[in-house]
């Protein structure tokens, strides 16, 4: 069986940078080009749903250099590189997080992809300035006015498979809760050395693999 739902945390930018001798702005923009084939790759093996950690509500912490990079590439992606390389009767495009705390124009990107990608063969969603307290808050919220179960009124649903673009066996606080039978792959190869190989390696992988869910 293969994955409905991936995750993917793109995440060792800073140390590629510093590794290839390249800007900062460079590599995260190097590194929305990756995802798109990345994403394109999953999409081809019969992904359903994937969603990309882009940035914690901690990481907007981080110096104002390191977030001007993350945000222009954000922006470029959701702008420029979705539209262009998905079909939008196809494919859906939700940002999850707390925009209040994004830039103007990031913003404008992420209400712009919403109306014009609205197909439902292949979901994207996005967390940015995401926080698994804000949404286990606001799933509460959801199931109280709908009377239904918490598990019911979360946004985004149960992740069968996340991959992380560093070794460091570490979540950040990506979907704590839909990730709590993931199989977690953790890999030395970087973002930017990514293939849509290496996806189909990874797919044929978990297709191999039991899939127990706690039984």
């Amino acid at each position: 069986m293969k994955p409905a739902h991936v995750g993917l945390i793109p995440d060792g930018l800073r140390r590629w940078a510093r590794a290839n001798d390249t800007t900062l702005t460079d590599a995260y923009r190097r590194g929305a080009e990756t995802v798109v084939e990345l994403l394109l790759a999953l999409q081809r093996n019969q992904v359903q749903t994937v969603t990309v950690y882009n940035l914690s509500r901690a990481n907007l912490a981080r110096p104002s250099d390191e977030l001007d990079a993350v945000y222009a590439a954000s922006t470029y992606f959701l702008s420029t590189l979705i539209p262009a390389r998905f079909d939008p009767a196809d494919c859906g495009v939700r940002v999850h997080g707390d925009r209040s705390l994004l830039p103007d124009a990031f913003a404008a990107a992420a209400r712009d992809i919403e109306t014009a990608m609205t197909g439902g063969g292949f979901r994207i969603n996005m967390l940015a300035a995401y926080d698994a307290a804000d949404e286990l808050r606001a799933a509460h919220q959801r199931a109280l006015r709908d009377d239904c179960d918490i598990n019911d009124a979360f946004e985004i649903g149960e992740v069968d498979l996340v991959i992380r673009t560093t070794a460091e066996p570490l979540l950040s606080g990506f979907l704590p809760m839909q990730s709590q039978y993931a199989q977690l792959l953790f890999l030395t190869t970087p973002l930017n050395e990514l293939t849509p190989q290496h996806i189909d390696g990874f797919i044929e992988d978990y297709r191999h693999s039991p899939q127990l869910r706690g039984r």
